[in-house]
């Protein structure tokens, strides 16, 4: 019992507190990468508001050059400029860093801030060293937008991490139990073994030898049973992934489909919401790891209807 609690608990505490948030932290950083860069801007600019910075001219915003355009923000009489770098892939070097250090002199602004969901390497963080730049990668970024962001994919990302380590922590706690009869036996075994070494009491006649008790059985340990679910493998996951596209290309009513994240399944739609829908979540539900996905829902060309966002099955 005493191997089985601190097994199981052990591994809760570090599947609930630590995996869960690096998790949740994953995969909010790639939904958010399935964002336009004029939404992602918005998050960040919500997140600076935080802060007391606010966006000083206006026309930077409106800019569709996120890779050349610095946002001034204001706080006071101070000036800042912000940089967003959207995508997940992002993996930002000195160049990015040593562009804002020079418009920040050629500005005459306090500082700079520069944002993304990606990583900053070495050389980056090396380049910010000695000039008043913040460096807002993923880790960083996502505490400060995930209050920010839609509620219904704040949830969906909370509830997958959340699920994931339930699953994890009732395996952990199955392979705990297994763990507890390993020790069990091989207690019983020592112990055995122990009274065998034990001097035992002679008989008076000297001649007859003493027979040795039975050894008692050993129970052997319980098979674990099965969990009914196995997370799919990244490149399990990216087979099911092609094979829903496809799938959806030989559906009548929708014109073509595209994974914008591992959670976001685009699909261009000819025919009406209510006659492909039954056919999507057909295909994702297929798939035990696919069936939370959210789907965006295109209107046909030329229609004035809206984008929809919809989900087969909710966490």
């Amino acid at each position: 019992m005493a191997v089985t609690l601190l097994v199981g608990i052990a591994a809760t505490v570090y599947f609930w507190l630590v995996r869960r948030p690096r998790d949740e932290m994953s995969y909010g950083l790639h939904a958010l990468s399935g964002l336009r860069w004029r939404e992602f801007s918005k998050l960040v600019l919500a997140a600076m508001e935080h802060r007391g910075l606010v966006v000083a001219t206006p026309e930077a915003h409106e800019s569709r050059e996120p890779q050349s355009t610095f946002l001034l923000l204001a706080r006071g009489n101070e000036r800042w400029l912000l940089s967003c770098k959207h995508g997940s892939a992002y993996r930002i070097a000195a160049a990015p860093v040593v562009e804002l250090a020079s418009s920040i002199r050629l500005g005459a602004a306090r500082g700079g801030i520069l944002a993304t969901e990606g990583k900053v390497e070495k050389e980056g963080r090396d380049a910010a060293q000695g000039t008043n730049i913040e460096l807002l990668d993923g880790p960083r970024l996502w505490p400060e937008v995930k209050p920010l962001i839609e509620p219904a994919l704040r949830d969906q990302v909370v509830g997958y991490a959340a699920a994931r380590a339930k699953r994890h922590v009732g395996i952990a706690w199955l392979g705990a139990v297994a763990a507890g009869a390993v020790a069990m036996v091989g207690f019983n075994d020592v112990g055995g073994l122990a009274l065998e070494l034990a001097p035992r009491e002679t008989a008076t006649t000297a001649a007859q030898p003493s027979v040795p008790g039975p050894v008692p059985p050993t129970a052997e340990p319980t098979a674990e049973p099965g969990t009914g679910f196995r997370e799919p493998t990244e490149e399990e996951l990216e087979q099911q992934m092609r094979a829903v596209l496809k799938a959806l290309s030989k559906t009548p009513g929708i014109g073509s489909g595209v994974w914008q994240t591992k959670l976001t399944l685009s699909v261009d739609r000819i025919a009406s919401e209510k006659e492909v829908w039954p056919w999507i979540c057909l295909e994702l539900e297929r798939y035990p790891a696919l069936r939370t996905t959210r789907v965006q829902l295109n209107p046909p060309p030329g229609s004035d209807e809206p984008v929809r966002w919809r989900q087969c099955k909710t966490v």
